[in-house]
């Protein structure tokens, strides 16, 4: 997958790095998860109702 991918490479290139090196990678994979969450979540909104509605 990707993201996996994605992650083991920021991982790896965080690993032994200054630590402002490493907020800046945690900023952006944060960032990442929630484009890819709100992308998800503007699909996934039409498409079952909740239980009880």
């Amino acid at each position: 997958m990707i993201v996996t991918a994605e992650i083991q490479a920021a991982v790896a290139t965080a690993t032994g790095s200054p630590l402002s090196i490493q907020v800046v990678t945690v900023l952006i994979l944060l960032g990442l998860g929630l484009a890819y969450f709100r992308f998800l979540g503007g699909k996934g909104r039409g498409l079952a109702p909740k239980a009880g509605e």
